[in-house]
C-alpha cells in the first residue's frame, strides 16, 4: 500500500508528538492546533510523517514537518507540505511562511523563497515560532498561495 498524507485525527496526537520529539522539533502548541495537521500513517496506525499549518489571519505558518528516518526518501515530506499548502488554499490564505534551521534548500526546491524577517506580517511576527521557537539565525521563507 502506498503511503499518503491524511487529515490528522485526535487519536494521532500522541504518535505525532512522539515523531516530533524524535526529530528534535518543538511540540509547543501542536496539540492545540491539531485541526490543521496532516499525518502519514502506517497500516498499524503508527504516524511516520507529520506537517502542520498554523493560521494567522490571512497567512499561514508551516510547522512541524517531520518524517520518520526509516521512511525518508519516498516523497512523504513533499506530499505533507503539499497537503498543508492545499489546506491554505482552501482556507483562502494568501501566503504561507516557515522558519527552518536546517532545511532551507529542501523548502527552496518546493517553491519557498527567502524572506527578510522584517517583512513578516504582524500576525506571523507575533507567533510563538517566530518570536521564541526558532533562533534569529533560522531561515525565514515564504510562498504565495495560488488562488483557485
Amino acid at each position: 500500500m502506498k503511503l499518503h498524507p491524511e487529515q490528522a485525527r485526535p487519536h494521532d496526537v500522541a504518535n505525532g508528538l512522539d515523531l516530533l520529539r524524535r526529530a528534535a522539533l518543538s511540540e509547543k502548541d501542536v496539540a492545540e492546533r491539531w485541526g490543521h495537521y496532516f499525518v502519514v500513517r502506517e497500516d498499524d496506525g503508527r504516524v511516520v510523517g507529520v506537517a502542520g499549518l498554523e493560521v494567522h489571519g490571512e497567512d499561514g505558518l508551516l510547522r512541524s514537518v517531520a518524517v520518520d528516518e526509516d521512511y525518508r526518501g519516498q516523497g512523504l515530506g513533499a506530499a505533507l507540505v503539499e497537503a498543508a499548502l492545499e489546506r491554505a488554499a482552501t482556507l483562502g490564505l494568501s501566503t504561507v511562511y516557515l522558519l527552518t534551521t536546517d532545511a532551507r534548500d529542501y523548502f527552496a526546491h518546493r517553491g519557498f523563497a527567502d524572506c527578510p524577517r522584517e517583512e513578516a506580517s504582524p500576525a506571523i511576527g507575533a507567533s510563538w515560532e517566530f518570536t521564541t521557537g526558532c533562533p534569529a539565525t533560522a531561515a525565514f521563507m515564504k510562498r504565495s498561495v495560488p488562488r483557485g
